[in-house]
């Protein structure tokens, strides 16, 4: 019993335990099989038959099985993914018990191939757009390592607006969207969808000041080029962008309104002023190297960051005349639309 995989309950968290004797020799050939696909030394096809075939040797091993459900998802295989992920969670879920009510941490590393091979479920599960199930995952994840190393945080909000629980998703976005641009785009099209054109204006704005490549992209961009800017994260950059519309550019594309107005408001003047105004911030802190100097843009930026607020989008949304007199809102003049 004690050569074998078990799960210890400590008093305040849960723990996984890889007996050596058992799984240090495995251990050690998966590291170097691990290493010669990364280094790209063998070839995808290799690798899945040695995981498959190490799998076969110990299948309680768990990170087979999540690596291997990693490996499908880079193939765009979401359904092997999934499969492949079902049965390493098999392995950890027969050894929980059903009381077991703490957490599961990252910072212990024989938990790491089990919050893996979640992770893995739950992105297959966001690929194949089964969105209750993702969320149940992400919320066991959660729950499970409240630290979150695996950023599941990022993705639980897009989640649950799609399974249609608008109000639990809004809280989601006020919590993150200071950290996360595309959370600022999905609270926006969360507005529109409800109809509420002034919130759905303020939250662009901010979207369009941290990730203007998203905007972009709604408007028919589809590979928008890096800027001479300072992005100050990755979350800020076109990488960014592209993989928030692949995984959730659907409800957009659902809603021609949605993208009429991203465009609209993306290309008012008063909005690209404002816009304009941060760009510069940026520009400058591509090339400033002083430190003080970078502190002074930086102060400047955020002020203007302060003043987005609903006074500008109240202004600007509002209902025009077109030539026959009617009054429209600005952004369906590109179907010719009359006012709804």
């Amino acid at each position: 019993m004690e050569n074998r995989l078990r799960f210890e309950v400590q008093e305040d968290f849960g723990c996984f335990v890889y007996p050596d004797e058992r799984f240090a020799p495995l251990l050690d050939e998966f590291d170097e099989l691990l290493d010669a696909h990364q280094s790209g030394e063998m070839s995808d096809k290799r690798y899945i038959a040695e995981l498959s075939r190490l799998i076969r040797l110990e299948p309680d091993f768990i990170d087979l099985h999540a690596h291997l459900s990693f490996t499908f998802l880079e193939q765009d295989k979401p359904k092997k993914a999934l499969d492949a992920a079902l049965t390493g969670l098999a392995v950890g879920n027969r050894l929980i018990p059903e009381s077991f009510s703490s957490v599961i941490e990252w910072g212990y590393v024989e938990n790491r191939p089990y919050l893996r091979a979640l992770q893995g479920a739950m992105l297959a599960c966001v690929r194949l757009r089964r969105h209750k199930d993702a969320t149940t995952l992400i919320d066991k994840m959660l729950a499970y390592n409240p630290n979150d190393n695996q950023g599941s945080r990022y993705l639980l909000g897009s989640e649950v607006l799609r399974t249609g629980d608008k109000i639990r998703a809004e809280n989601i976005f006020d919590e993150y969207t200071e950290s996360y641009p595309p959370y600022c785009y999905e609270l926006a099209l969360l507005h529109i969808l409800n109809k509420d054109w002034v919130k759905a204006a303020t939250e662009l704005r901010h979207g369009f000041s941290a990730n203007c490549y998203i905007a972009e992209m709604l408007c028919g961009n589809s590979h928008p080029q890096p800027l001479a800017i300072w992005h100050g994260s990755n979350f800020a950059e076109p990488e960014m962008a592209t993989d928030y519309i692949e995984m959730y550019g659907d409800l957009w594309f659902r809603h021609p309104e949605a993208l009429a107005f991203v465009r609209w408001l993306f290309n008012h003047s008063s909005i690209m002023a404002e816009r304009a105004s941060l760009m510069k911030c940026n520009e400058e802190l591509f090339s400033e190297r002083d430190f003080d100097a970078r502190g002074r843009i930086i102060g400047r930026q955020q002020r203007l960051l302060n003043g987005i607020d609903h006074r500008l989008s109240t202004e600007l949304v509002k209902k025009v005349k077109n030539k026959q007199g009617q009054e429209i809102w600005p952004w369906t003049h590109t179907f010719g639309w009359s006012a709804v």
